[in-house]
């Protein structure tokens, strides 16, 4: 019987999906502050080093778009099982390294796990969720990743500090084996494959609508990327401690899990492409914003405004994602949405040398090249909005 969210899977089910987006996010989040100097432990040169923390993602990019073809041909519940065995097995393993090139292998792995576990949610959630209730859905799977940007990198520090690093990775490992169980015996399969052919990619990367979804996330997560690296540089320019620092970027997780709790369904009824252009209007602002402010609490509120453009747009587009799609092609398109957005925060970081150049030879700031991203995507999306 057809609830408000859930059409197929009960609501028990669902919340073993969310905890399974939240347990993900937190592994990748836990890992940010404490991998480059475990790598270091072992001995690797600072070259190595960026390989190493690159792997993840690198592989976590390339594993998105093949996990998108298990998903439409084996459902979402066993891509599910997978990503949580392998991912907890390669952190299991993470301490156990003896040189930094074992340690690069876990990571490639680690990486590939968790390339199963963003579109398989995607696809489950959005199978499950009734069609005028999916901006709600996906409110809920960005406030858990927003609940990760909070808690995952300080408990990482904290743990670190206190008992090293091979306890901080059996604890996320253990997170990964028991979300795994009720995972197994709770969560059904929300995919019934149907004689109707699956679409192929290219007529998914062909549909307007869905590119809509595809580019505001590359757009979002390389203005994310940008800021990642940058920010915490400028604090230092102004003379701002690292712990302020952080308060920016909570400012933006909590902006954007308010936001996304309280205005979820906000595209269910006005529509998703509206949405997503004030997300993104609100980004583009906070970013051509971000370089005129010289003192900490401004930046507190400008980061905050930034959430909230991050808290209209992340429910509406993947919400459009589950609306373009037929079951049997959801698990791909899910794929090519989160390598997008993985494309984009790689692009977004590696980019940095380039931008410094920028500011240091024409005077153009990070964060304005940033909004100019933005401000294409959003240009393109207005455009293109009502086309197929």
């Amino acid at each position: 019987m057809e609830t408000s969210i859930a059409k197929t899977q009960s609501r028990f089910a669902l919340l073993v999906v969310y905890a399974i987006v939240f347990v993900s996010y937190f592994d990748y989040q836990s890992s940010l502050p404490i991998i480059a100097p475990y790598a270091k432990s072992l001995g690797a040169s600072v070259a190595l080093i960026g390989v190493i923390v690159g792997a993840y993602s690198a592989f976590n990019l390339v594993g998105n778009l093949g996990a998108g073809y298990w998903i439409d041909r084996a459902g979402r519940k066993l891509p599910l099982l997978v990503g949580l065995l392998v991912g907890g097995g390669a952190l299991l393993l993470y301490p156990l390294a003896r040189d930094p090139y074992a340690l690069l292998a876990l990571r490639a792995l680690h990486g590939l796990g968790a390339a199963l576990l963003a579109p398989a949610s995607l696809a489950y959630i959005g199978d499950a969720a009734a069609s005028g209730a999916r901006g709600r859905a996906m409110a809920l799977y960005g406030s858990a990743i927003g609940l990760t940007a909070m808690l995952a990198p300080p408990f990482a520090g904290l743990v670190r500090d206190r008992f090293g690093f091979g306890v901080v990775f059996v604890i996320l490992a253990a997170m990964m084996f028991l979300v795994a169980a009720p995972t197994y015996f709770f969560v059904g399969e929300s995919y019934q494959r149907e004689p109707t052919a699956s679409a192929r990619v290219r007529d998914l990367l062909r549909n307007r609508r869905l590119v809509l979804s595809y580019v505001a996330a590359f757009c979002l997560l390389f203005s994310l990327g940008t800021l990642i690296v940058f920010l915490p540089l400028i604090g230092q320019e102004i003379g701002v401690s690292s712990a302020r620092v952080g308060l920016w970027f909570a400012s933006f997780a909590v902006a954007a899990v308010i936001v996304q709790l309280a205005l979820g369904r906000l595209s269910d009824r006005v529509g998703r492409a509206p949405v997503m252009m004030l997300g993104l209007t609100a980004v583009a602002l906070a970013l051509i914003v971000l370089p005129m402010t010289r003192d900490w609490e401004m930046t507190i509120g400008v980061m905050a405004g930034y959430g909230v453009g991050f808290g209209l747009l992340f429910p509406a587009m993947t919400a459009l994602l589950a609306d373009e799609t037929a079951p049997q092609s959801r698990g791909k398109a899910s794929g090519i949405y989160t390598a997008a957005y993985s494309l984009g925060a790689a692009v977004g970081t590696g980019s940095a040398g380039a931008l410094e150049w920028l500011r240091q030879t024409a005077q153009i700031h990070p964060f304005q090249v940033a909004a100019l991203v933005v401000l294409m995507g959003l240009a393109w999306i207005a455009l293109n909005a009502r086309r197929r």
